[in-house]
């Protein structure tokens, strides 16, 4: 009875707000999953024997491991809640070569009165389903069913994982969620990286013990509310470069300092390892590479830490405000030249760039699309323009008449001067106020003032039904895998088209469901297309929060240059690399490894060689220095016994699946070291896992 109070009061992975005893409730079967490829058959056994004589392939030949499994209790006294999973095999020369599986006490009943199935036994025990759902510290079980081409051919499939799940809609009949399996300690633990790993910029000991505490959602909530990092201010430097106002400022490092986007690196980095806005910055992030702009082109330190920071301050707000501020941030109206856009005068029409640029890459996208990202398709079955020209000039006539913000002590001019010092501003006389074409045949009304003109065609594009599929698949990308199914897709698009209030655009929210949505959480994920290659970025700072490095972000803000990703420096509007960028030879959608190539990887190595085994000096020019210094207290701790450390290093760095030959081959590499050289040992275990394809593919 203790076991099973426990078990009730431990914290749910969505949300309890308990702090437990994980190690009171381990789960005391496990289910194996095997596949028999002539047959075309799955079959699951918690028998160890079953599985035993499955492997030997001798009695019954044919039956292979499909890596599939999941927790049961063996015994129904193993949970106060356990319920019993009755096991039937078709009835020879009438029902189903195959097995048939259910928790559901009626349909157990139902199947043992019809001749086409023969009760076997009681497979396993295991939780109920609840509402439709999985209770804390379960994982649901979903059933699939293929129906064959005659009865004798057909198969039922149970998964844990909903990706693989819903991928078998392309042979099978989905039937939904039908059990749910405890989750082990060791699983809950797992499950709490992974969250760390897309809502932080990487987990710690301390961090992942946190979640394990409190429990995702609440995690999240807390993340929320925390308080805001701020880019430290850099003053006004005129446009005129570095070469011009430098001979005559007192800083040494003026170029550097306020000509380029350096400061803006550090305090990115410095926040992102140290800072408690986590989440914030992360979503911050991922806004800054949709929203792109780009210090090649406004290197004024000044100006991009004030345009960088509407990401930190919106992050969680309403998608619709924030497409506001970047509209006008005098930023953006530089990069993308809607600054000092004329209204029409005879052989000259408005640049289009901005309004082009707005649609196709910030909102969106360039075809019609269904709720679920897939494109919408024509009678013909072809693609389907999501605008055409006259809505590009539409919205070219709208973004006319802003400027720059005036200088302090300076007139308003038509044109004002180049300056970043907060949001354009409006000058009527330039404003073309005739009627506009927008989007989904809506004509803007003539003499509007530019304030309610700007806002009505946002609010137009805010509207549009693409905006939800385009960007909530984006923030996926950003956050969680790289190819999300359309099905996830569409329940985060649902998410921002109402958040169960009524509201559009309600992007805590999205994040929100982002991140607990079942694709997402879980200790480990079994469809080979699913997961992300950690990007430059993320790869750096997740490397040096597991060691609780302490910095002055130096150092990261000039490794991720050499690794292809120079913060702030995006080489073009389209980002880094794009977010429909496709494994080669594959239809698998992996956005970051459009950056990798053999340059990125030899990198990848020395950084990581360099913040494992190098002396980081702070950096004599910067008078903040502190240089960065990994902590290896906790690794050294275990680092006499190779098999501890790769313990703590496989649940810090890989939730748990570390492959038994990499572990193997770590613990060699460890115990070719003296065991009294504890510092060598856990640095040498870190760095092999880091520079790991199974680190660097986040999965």
């Amino acid at each position: 009875m203790k076991r099973t109070r426990e078990l009730v009061a431990l914290t749910a992975l969505l949300g309890s707000v308990l702090a437990v005893n994980v190690a009171a409730m381990e789960p005391t079967a496990q289910v194996v999953e095997f596949y028999n490829a002539s047959l075309n058959h799955y079959f699951i056994t918690a028998f160890p024997d079953e599985a035993a004589m499955l492997d030997q392939g001798i009695v019954v030949p044919g039956w292979v491991r499909t890596g599939v499994t999941f927790n049961a209790w063996a015994s129904p006294t193993d949970s106060f809640t356990a319920v019993p999973v009755c096991r039937f095999f078709g009835t020879p020369d009438v029902g189903p070569n195959s097995h048939f599986y259910t928790a559901d006490a009626n349909e157990c009943a139902t199947v043992k009165q019809n001749p086409d199935w023969t009760f076997e036994a009681i497979a396993f025990y295991i939780e109920p389903t609840k509402s439709s759902s999985c209770g804390p510290v379960t994982e649901p079980i979903y059933r699939s069913f293929y129906p064959g081409p005659n009865v004798s051919a057909s198969n039922h499939r149970f998964l844990p994982d909903m990706t693989m799940f819903q991928k078998m809609a392309a042979s099978s009949i989905l039937e939904g969620l039908v059990m749910c399996s405890p989750l082990s300690s060791a699983q809950i633990q797992a499950d709490a990286v992974r969250l760390l790993e897309q809502s932080t910029f990487g987990p710690n000991d301390a961090s992942v013990a946190h979640v394990v505490s409190v429990g995702a959602a609440t995690f999240l909530a807390e993340q929320f509310a925390a308080t805001g990092s701020r880019y430290s201010s850099s003053k006004y430097v005129p446009a005129g470069g570095a070469a011009n106002y430098c001979p005559t400022d007192p800083d040494p490092q003026c170029a550097r300092d306020y000509y380029t986007l350096f400061q803006l690196q550090t305090d990115f980095f410095k926040n992102a390892l140290n800072s408690d806005d986590q989440l914030r910055q992360r979503v911050a992030f991922a806004w800054s590479q949709i929203f792109v702009t780009s210090g090649l082109d406004i290197n004024l330190a000044y100006g991009m830490a004030q345009y960088q920071q509407i990401f930190l301050d919106n992050a969680f707000g309403n998608f619709e405000s924030l497409m506001m501020r970047v509209t006008l941030a005098s930023v953006m109206g530089d990069y993308l030249n809607m600054v000092n856009n004329d209204k029409p005068v005879v052989g000259v029409n408005p640049n289009e760039n901005y309004a082009r640029e707005l649609m196709q890459l910030f909102s969106i996208g360039l075809w019609e699309l269904n709720l679920d990202g897939t494109q919408l398709l024509d009678a013909q079955g072809q693609p389907i323009p999501s605008y055409d020209r006259n809505v590009v000039e539409g919205f070219a006539h709208v973004f006319t008449g802003w400027t720059y913000p005036l200088l302090p002590g300076t007139p308003q001019r038509k044109h004002n001067p180049k300056n970043f010092l907060g949001d354009m501003v409006g000058v009527a006389t330039n404003h073309d106020t005739g009627s506009k074409q927008l989007l989904n045949d809506v004509v803007e009304a003539p003499n509007l003032d530019m304030n309610t003109d700007l806002m009505n065609a946002l609010h137009n594009v805010f509207m549009h039904p693409n905006v939800g599929p385009f960007i909530g698949k984006q923030l996926i990308q950003k956050l969680v895998t790289g190819d999300p199914s359309p099905q996830y897709v569409a329940r985060i698009a649902s998410v921002f088209n109402d958040n169960g209030s009524g509201v559009r655009g309600d992007m805590q929210a999205v994040v929100q469901s982002i991140l607990l949505d079942p694709e997402a959480r879980g200790d480990v994920k079994l469809d080979p297309g699913y997961g992300k290659l950690r990007e430059p970025v993320l790869f750096i700072a997740a490397a040096g929060r597991a060691v609780n490095t302490a910095t002055d972000g130096v150092y990261f803000g000039q490794a991720g240059a050499g690794l292809g990703q120079n913060l702030f420096y995006s080489p073009s509007v389209f980002n880094y690399y794009p977010p429909d960028h496709m494994l080669p030879d594959t239809s698998t959608l992996a956005p970051e490894f459009a950056i990798f190539n053999s340059s990125s990887f030899i990198n990848r190595d020395n950084v990581a060689n360099t913040l494992t085994f190098g002396t980081i000096a702070p950096l004599a020019t910067y008078p903040s220095a502190t240089g960065t210094q990994p902590s290896w207290t906790s690794l050294q701790a275990v680092a006499a016994d190779s098999n501890a450390l790769a313990d703590q290093l496989n649940a810090l760095l890989l939730h748990g699946t570390m492959p038994a030959a990499m572990r193997s081959g770590l613990v060699n590499a460890v115990n070719a070291v003296p065991a009294t050289d504890t510092l060598t040992r856990a640095r040498t275990g870190y760095y092999l896992v880091i520079t790991s394809s199974e680190y660097q593919v986040e999965r």
